[in-house]
């Protein structure tokens, strides 16, 4: 058996690869971008409740139930496009381009598809949102923002289609810089259409989801536009005209559809939790929901650092030598401790100056902080099982991450958390206990399967 200083020295030399060295600039220089596109689209929820708060306190509630509908449909538009990235990045590590442009043109009539399939639902969810027990004021002010909103749907549907060609061929500037516009236009748009600014009719809710569609139809318009630049020439992405065809379709759904239930999964939990909070109290309900706020924030970190682990790892799983697979997993990691390390002393640093952004409540901001300490403790736990989601969608590994993430989430985190909010006691402690004892246990049983997958594939 090795000794330590043995172990600590090889442990040395595999950071100071160059090999190494050189993989991680690359990952950064992939997911860099996505990071910033991701805080980016954070940025326009943001927006959207500055000027729903500035119309009224009422708006403000309905604006972020709406805002929360209106996510939970569009899951359906990211979810199934995120087969599209995994499927391109084998084919361009197969050295099959000709084939990247035929997928890509199939993935926009699943786009389309899936688009007005989501915008159907959320129309049929806000003409029945007055069945739902809110307050009698909000579901007129809710159905104002779905009406606004539900026409961005396709278009949302159809930008992940292009953001996944971008991640896909190692592209991702584009993403960045279509995302600040867009943003840009929101912010606009917001002003114009939701206060009535610019001269502009002042519509209020529904002005601000008309924001959220124009938004999204000025993304995919720029983007498609991109795609037919210089830059992706090579991979014939507009060749031709294509009618949809079942067998490019198919394992393209294989892959997309336990995506999709993985993020339903963890969007439910948190949901779920928000809504045991407010039955616990309002200070509670107030600080979760600025804590899990700031958590979301970092948490973009390694959501943006998974995509482009998902398209490196895509491409190097066709090639016969496994080393590059082990050397990609090896500096996603080390990013993944080094993101993880900084989001955490953030939290604990600045955890009452975060807290007083959204109120000036002393008590708010006292119970905020201490919940932003447990935030602190799942960074890594939290960061890990997102990005080994990453890597094993660029393996074509799926179905079983979306049945370890049902397990840890409603079974473990929401389970365990129960439990001891109400069993034990500790009230809004123990549903945070919950979420961090799941997430860790999501993250090593993802772990194991991924040490499982790489094996059998070197088999």
């Amino acid at each position: 058996m090795a000794s330590k200083s043995d172990q600590r020295g090889r442990f040395s030399a595999c950071v100071q690869s160059p090999a190494l060295v050189a993989d991680l600039k690359r990952t950064l220089k992939l997911g860099v971008p996505l990071i910033g596109a991701q805080l980016l689209q954070m940025g326009n929820g943001l927006v959207d409740a500055v000027i729903a708060g500035r119309i009224g306190s009422t708006e403000l509630a309905a604006g972020g139930i709406g805002a929360s509908l209106w996510f939970v449909v569009s899951l359906s538009c990211i979810g199934v496009m995120a087969g599209l990235s995994p499927t391109l990045s084998r084919l361009i590590g197969q050295k099959r381009r000709v084939f990247v442009g035929t997928i890509f043109r199939q993935g926009v009539w699943l786009a389309l598809l899936t688009g007005l399939l989501a915008l159907m639902v959320l129309l049929v969810i806000a003409s029945n949102v007055a069945r739902i027990p809110f307050a009698p004021e909000l579901p007129p002010l809710i159905q104002q923002y779905l009406y606004g909103a539900c026409w961005s749907l396709p278009f949302v549907a159809l930008v992940m289609a292009a953001r996944n060609v971008c991640e896909a061929t190692g592209l991702t500037r584009p993403v960045l810089l279509v995302t600040a516009f867009g943003l840009l236009v929101n912010i606009v748009a917001n002003l114009a259409l939701g206060l009535g600014w610019f001269g502009f009719p002042r519509l209020e809710l529904f002005g601000i989801g008309l924001a959220t569609t124009l938004v999204n139809i000025c993304m995919a318009a720029v983007l498609y536009l991109l795609l037919r630049g210089p830059r992706f020439v090579r991979f014939g992405l507009f060749a031709a005209l294509d009618s949809p065809r079942w067998e490019h379709l198919k394992p393209m759904l294989s892959l997309s559809i336990p995506i999709f239930l993985g993020m339903l999964f963890e969007a439910g939990l948190f949901a779920a939790t928000a809504v045991q909070m407010g039955t616990i109290g309002v200070v509670e309900s107030g600080a979760h929901q600025i804590a899990i706020t700031a958590s979301a924030f970092c948490y973009m970190l390694p959501l943006g650092m998974s995509f482009a682990l998902t398209a490196r790892i895509g491409r190097a799983a066709t090639h016969t030598n496994k080393a590059p697979v082990r050397l990609r997993i090896a500096s996603g990691a080390i990013l993944l401790v080094v993101m993880s390390a900084c989001t955490a002393l953030l939290l604990v640093l600045f955890r009452y100056d975060i807290a007083a952004i959204y109120t000036s409540d002393p008590e708010l901001i006292a119970f905020a902080g201490s919940l932003l300490l447990l935030g602190a403790v799942f960074q890594l736990s939290d960061g890990a099982q997102i990005m080994l989601i990453g890597v094993l969608r660029g393996l074509h590994d799926t179905r079983v991450p979306m049945l370890i993430n049902a397990f840890s989430y409603w079974v473990i985190a929401f389970g365990f958390g129960m439990f001891c909010a109400y069993v034990l006691e500790w009230g809004a402690y123990g549903l945070w206990v919950g979420l961090i004892t799941g997430l860790t246990v999501a993250s090593v049983l993802l772990a194991l399967r991924l040490r499982y997958v790489v094996r059998m594939i070197r088999a």
